[in-house]
C-alpha cells in the first residue's frame, strides 16, 4: 500500500476508483476438441495453463508442442498491409507521395521508345482523378486512385511541356555552314571559347560550280539540296566552339563559318545522353567555327530578353573584374564562380581535388548557396528590426524579414546567371520564405513536396538532371533525419553559462555530422550512377570545410556584392579569398589521402530506380512498412552485380574501339596512332569501368597492333577484333578477324561478323556482347526518330548494321554436332585453324585472287612484307601485307570453300562518307556538358 492509499502495481486512479491493468484474454480449448463457434474454428492455446498441467501430471510436452509456430497466411499479410497503410493515411502522409508519383509518371514519358500522342496523355489523368473523386468516401481506394492520377498527371505534364518547348534539330552533319546570329551566352575555356547563337541566318557555303557569294548560300528555312528528309528545318539556336580565347560579347551580332552536327547521344548504352540535355537547353546543333567570328549588322533590333541578358552579362563581368583586381589564381576563379556563376577561371586541378574530396557541390550554385544568401539576409534584417522595441512587440518582424530575404535571393539569381539549377533552388527558397511569412514551419516534408511539384510542373525534365536529383535527395534526407533524430543534436542548453558555451560547439558539430551523413548517403546512389565515383572521405572534408563556407566565404561574398556600389568591397573580397584558400587546402589534404577517390563500374538504371524508391520510402514511411526498404536496396545490389559488361565498345563515328581482354580490362585502338587514349569517348568508357585514372595512359593502346590500314586487338577468348582504317584492309580483316568494325562496305563474302557504322547517321556509342554460342549481340540506344530530341528521320536508315554469317541463323550446323561459332566454324576450331582453312581456300582457283584488282592495294609507296601481320598470324614469304598471291594450280585441284564463307549475306551498300575533320565537333562541345568533366557536375 502506497502513502496515497493505492496498491502497488495497480493502474491509475480515475474518479476515486482504482482501474486494474488490462490483461490479454486467454482462450481455453473446449472439451469437445478445442473448437469454438467463430470462423476459423480452433481456439488459441493458453500457454500458462498448458505448462501448469504438464507440471502437475509430471508429463512434459515437447517444446514445439507448447510453442506451435504459425506462418502468416496470405489473407493475414494483406490485412496487415492494409492496417499499416491505413495508419500512414491517417497520419496525413499521403500528400507526400504525390511528388513521387508525378516523378514516376514523368520518367515513364522520357523512357518511352516512341513519342506518345500529344493529347492522349491527359486522358488517363482525368479518368483516374474522376474515379478518385467518386471514391472519396473510401479512404484506401481514394488514395490509390489519387496516386494513379498523379502518375498519369506526371506523364501528361512531361508530354505537354516538351511539346510546348519543341524546337528544330539539325537533321544531319553539315560542313562549311554560313550562320549569323546574336550571341546569347559566351564562356572561356582552357582551349578557346564557346558561344551560343540565336540564329538570324542559316546558309551553306558555296562549292565549286554552285555559284559564289550570296547566290551560293542558302537562306534559313529553305530545304537543303539532296537532303531527302521530311523535316529539314534549320535549328534556332546553335552552340559553337571558337579557337580564339576571347569570345564576342553577349548581345553582339556575328557571322561565321562552322561545321555543325546534331547533338550527340550517349557515349555508351545507358550513359548520360548529351544530346537530350542540350536539346532541353534549346540548342539544335553543335559544332566548331572555321575561322573567327566577324561582327555583322543585325537584321533588326535585338529582343528585349537578349538586351537584358547583355546588360546582366556586362554587370557580371564588371563584378568579376573587381574580384580579380583583389584576388588572383584559384581564389579569384572560385570567388567569381560563387558570386557571378562564371566558372571559366576555376583550374581543372582544383575542381578535380574538390570532386575527390566530396566538395564539388560548393562550386555549383544551387540550394546551398541560395539558402545561405537568403538566411543571412533574413537573420540580419530580423536582428535589425528587433532593435526597435515597438516593432518587435507589436508587429510580425519575422514575416517582414522574409521579404528582404526573397529580394536578396532574386538578386543572387540574376547575378549568378539564372542557370536552370539556380532557378530550381530559387523556387524552393521562395516557397520556404512564403511559409515563414504565413507563420508556417520553415522547412518540412510538405514544403519540399510543394517545391518538387512546382519544379516538375514547370520543368518536368528536371528529373533527368543529376543536379536536381542530388539536390532533392539530399534535402529529403536532411528533413527526414532531423524529424527523427534532430532532438539528439538540438538538446536544451545547460542551465549555467559555462555549460551553454561548452555545449554550443558540441551541438554544432553533432548537427554537422548528422547533416553530412544524411546528405552523403542520400546522394551516393546518384553520384555512383552519373559519375561512377564515390567520395568515402566526404564526411571529413565537409566537417572541416562547411564552417568556412557557411560563416566566412558566402557571407563575405554577399557583403562584397552589397558594398560594391559604395566602393568598400575590397575588404570583403580579401576575407572571402582567405576562406577559399583554407577550403582549397582542406580539399587537397583530403584528396591526397589513400582511398579518397573510389571509382566504381557503371550502375544500371534499374538499380538507380530501386535505390531512389528505397530512399523515398525510407524517408516518408513511419510504420513497419519501412521494412520494405532493405528489400529494395538488396534488389538494387543484385541488379548491379548481375549487370553484364560489354566485350566491345564503339564510339558513334566508328573511329575508336575498345576491346575487353582476358584480364577483364579495356584496351583501345583507333583510326590514328596518336591521341586516341585521350578522346572523350575513351574517358567516358573508362569512367563507366571505374578506371577514370587510366584516361590518357600509354598502356591503353599498348596491346593494339596497328599499321596504316587498320588495327587489331585480341578479345577475352584470344580472337582478333579488327578496326579498318582503309578499304584496302577489308579483305585481310575479313579473313583474319572474328569481328570487324568499319564504315565502308565490306566484301560480300566476308567471313567475319561485320559492324558497319554510317557516320552520317550514327549519334550514339554502341556496345557489343559475346553470346554463349560464340556469336555477337549489338546493344545500343536505338533512336526511333519520333522523340523531339532525336534527329528527324534518324530511324529512316539504320546507322549501324550488324552483318553475321548466314550460318549463325541456324541453331546447329547440319555438318556439325554443336552450335555454330561467331564466324560459322564449329566451336572446337581455333583462330589459327580457321585461318589455315581460309588460306587453303584462297590459294585455290575457286578462291579469291586479288579481288581488289590493284597491283599495290595497300596504297603505300614501298609496301613492306612482314613475316607476321597485325593479327599475329604468320604471312607467306611471297605475299605482301594484305595481298594474297595465288599460286598456279591445275584446274582440277580445287578446294571447297570453308563453311564459314559459304552462304554469307551481303551487308547493305551505301556510298562512303565524305572526309571529315580529324576531331569530331561533338567531342569538343559535349565535353563541357558531361556529368563528369563538364559544367553540369555534382
Amino acid at each position: 500500500m502506497r502513502a496515497d492509499g493505492a496498491h502497488i502495481g495497480a493502474g491509475p486512479v480515475q474518479d476515486g476508483r482504482e482501474r486494474q491493468p488490462e490483461r490479454a484474454p486467454e482462450w481455453v480449448p473446449h472439451r469437445s476438441g478445442g473448437h469454438d463457434d467463430r470462423p476459423g474454428g480452433r481456439l488459441p492455446a493458453a500457454r500458462p495453463m498448458a505448462r501448469a498441467i504438464a507440471l502437475a501430471t509430471g508429463r512434459r510436452e515437447p517444446l514445439l508442442a507448447l510453442r506451435r509456430p504459425r506462418l502468416p497466411s496470405l489473407d493475414g499479410l494483406v490485412q496487415g498491409f492494409a492496417r499499416l497503410l491505413t495508419r500512414e493515411i491517417e497520419d496525413r502522409r499521403g500528400f507526400l507521395f504525390l511528388p513521387v508519383a508525378v516523378a514516376a509518371g514523368a520518367a515513364l514519358y522520357f523512357g518511352a521508345p516512341n513519342e506518345p500522342l500529344p493529347y492522349a496523355a491527359p486522358l488517363p489523368a482525368l479518368l483516374f482523378a474522376g474515379l478518385a473523386v467518386l471514391a472519396r468516401a473510401r479512404p484506401f481506394a481514394f488514395h490509390v486512385l489519387a496516386l494513379l492520377a498523379a502518375l498519369a498527371a506526371g506523364f501528361a505534364l512531361a508530354s505537354i511541356q516538351v511539346q510546348r518547348m519543341a524546337h528544330p534539330l539539325l537533321a544531319a552533319p553539315m560542313a562549311g555552314v554560313e550562320i549569323a546570329g546574336f550571341v546569347e551566352a559566351a564562356e572561356q575555356r582552357p582551349r578557346g571559347s564557346r558561344i551560343t547563337l540565336a540564329l538570324t541566318r542559316f546558309g551553306r557555303q558555296a562549292r565549286a560550280g554552285e555559284g559564289g557569294g550570296v547566290e551560293g548560300a542558302r537562306r534559313a528555312g529553305e530545304p537543303r539540296a539532296g537532303a531527302g528528309r521530311a523535316n529539314d528545318v534549320p535549328p534556332k539556336r546553335v552552340r559553337v566552339t571558337l579557337a580564339t580565347r576571347e569570345p564576342p560579347a553577349v548581345g553582339a551580332h556575328v557571322r561565321l563559318l562552322a561545321n555543325l552536327a546534331p547533338p550527340p547521344g550517349p557515349a555508351y548504352p545507358g550513359g548520360f545522353d548529351f544530346g537530350r540535355a542540350i536539346w532541353f537547353d534549346g540548342i539544335g546543333a553543335t559544332g566548331f567555327a572555321l575561322g573567327k567570328a566577324q561582327p555583322s549588322p543585325p537584321p533588326g533590333a535585338a529582343p528585349l530578353a537578349l538586351s537584358f541578358a547583355a546588360w546582366l552579362g556586362a554587370t557580371r563581368e564588371s563584378i568579376a573584374a573587381r574580384i580579380r583586381a583583389v584576388l588572383s589564381g584559384a581564389e579569384a576563379g572560385i570567388a567569381v564562380a560563387l558570386v557571378t556563376g562564371l566558372r571559366d577561371a576555376v583550374p581543372e586541378a582544383v575542381e578535380e581535388s574538390m570532386r575527390v574530396a566530396g566538395l564539388s557541390h560548393i562550386l555549383s550554385i544551387s540550394g546551398l548557396h541560395m539558402a545561405l544568401v537568403a538566411t543571412t539576409v533574413f537573420f540580419l534584417v530580423r536582428a535589425l528590426l528587433a532593435l526597435v522595441p515597438e516593432l518587435a512587440l507589436r508587429h510580425p518582424i519575422k514575416a517582414w524579414a522574409a521579404l528582404p530575404a526573397a529580394l536578396a535571393a532574386t538578386y543572387y539569381l540574376m547575378l549568378s546567371g539564372a542557370e536552370v539549377p539556380t532557378q530550381r533552388s530559387y523556387v524552393t527558397t521562395l516557397i520556404v520564405l512564403a511559409g515563414v511569412a504565413l507563420g508556417r514551419p520553415a522547412l518540412t516534408l510538405r514544403t519540399l513536396a510543394l517545391a518538387a511539384l512546382a519544379v516538375m510542373t514547370l520543368t518536368p525534365w528536371a528529373i533527368l538532371d543529376p543536379g536536381a536529383q542530388m539536390s532533392f535527395a539530399a534535402t529529403l534526407a536532411l528533413i527526414a533525419a532531423y524529424e527523427r533524430w534532430g532532438h539528439l543534436v538540438t538538446a536544451p542548453a545547460a542551465s549555467t553559462p559555462a555549460g551553454r558555451w561548452l555545449g554550443l560547439p558540441v551541438r554544432y558539430v553533432a548537427a554537422l555530422v548528422l547533416t553530412s551523413l544524411a546528405a552523403g548517403l542520400a546522394t551516393a546512389p546518384f553520384a555512383a550512377f552519373h559519375f561512377q565515383r564515390l567520395a568515402p572521405l566526404s564526411l571529413l572534408a565537409n566537417l572541416a570545410a562547411m564552417p568556412l563556407v557557411s560563416f566566412i566565404v558566402m557571407p563575405a561574398g554577399l557583403g562584397g556584392a552589397l558594398l560594391l556600389p559604395f566602393g568598400w568591397d575590397r575588404p570583403a573580397w580579401i576575407i572571402m579569398g582567405w576562406g577559399i584558400q583554407m577550403m582549397d587546402a582542406i580539399a587537397d589534404w583530403v584528396a591526397a589521402m589513400p582511398g579518397a577517390d573510389r571509382g566504381i563500374p557503371a550502375m544500371p538504371l534499374a538499380s538507380l530506380g530501386l535505390l531512389s524508391l528505397a530512399l523515398a520510402l525510407g524517408c516518408l514511411l513511419r510504420t513497419r512498412l519501412i521494412l520494405v526498404v532493405p528489400a529494395l536496396a538488396g534488389a538494387a545490389l543484385i541488379a548491379y552485380a548481375a549487370a553484364p559488361h560489354p566485350d566491345v565498345l564503339i564510339d558513334r563515328d566508328g573511329r575508336t574501339v575498345a576491346v575487353r581482354g582476358a584480364d577483364g580490362r579495356l584496351a583501345i585502338m583507333g583510326d590514328r596512332d596518336a591521341g586516341v587514349a585521350r578522346r572523350f569517348a575513351v574517358e567516358q568508357w573508362l569512367s563507366a569501368e571505374g578506371e577514370r585514372g587510366r584516361a590518357g595512359a600509354a598502356d591503353l593502346t599498348a596491346r593494339a597492333t596497328c599499321d596504316p590500314l587498320g588495327c587489331t586487338l585480341p578479345d577475352a577468348r584470344g580472337d582478333p577484333v579488327a578496326l579498318s582504317r582503309n578499304p584496302a584492309s577489308l579483305e585481310e580483316d575479313c579473313r583474319r578477324a572474328i569481328l570487324l568494325v568499319t564504315n565502308q562496305p565490306p566484301p560480300a563474302d566476308c567471313a567475319a561478323t561485320v559492324i558497319r557504322i554510317d557516320p552520317r547517321q550514327s549519334l550514339a556509342g554502341q556496345a557489343v556482347f559475346r553470346t554463349a554460342t560464340g556469336g555477337w549481340r549489338l546493344d545500343g540506344d536505338v533512336a526511333s526518330g519520333t522523340r523531339p530530341w532525336q534527329a528527324p528521320g534518324s530511324a529512316a536508315q539504320p546507322a549501324i548494321s550488324l552483318a553475321v554469317p548466314k550460318a549463325l541463323s541456324r541453331a546447329e550446323d547440319p555438318h556439325s554436332t554443336g552450335p555454330r561459332a561467331a564466324n560459322g566454324a564449329p566451336p572446337s576450331s581455333t583462330a589459327a585453324e580457321r585461318a589455315a582453312a581460309l588460306d587453303t581456300y584462297l590459294e585455290s582457283p575457286a578462291g579469291l585472287e586479288n579481288p581488289t584488282g590493284l597491283e599495290n592495294p595497300t596504297g603505300l609507296e614501298n609496301p613492306a612484307s612482314p613475316d607476321v601481320d597485325r593479327t599475329g598470324i604468320r604471312l607467306p614469304a611471297d605475299g605482301s601485307h594484305g595481298v594474297r598471291q595465288a599460286p598456279q594450280r591445275p584446274a582440277a585441284d580445287t578446294s571447297p570453300a570453308p563453311d564459314f564463307i559459304a552462304g554469307k549475306s551481303s551487308p547493305e551498300e551505301s556510298s562512303p562518307e565524305e572526309s571529315s575533320a580529324d576531331d569530331s565537333p561533338a567531342e569538343e562541345s559535349t565535353a563541357q556538358n558531361s556529368p563528369v568533366t563538364g559544367t553540369n557536375r555534382e
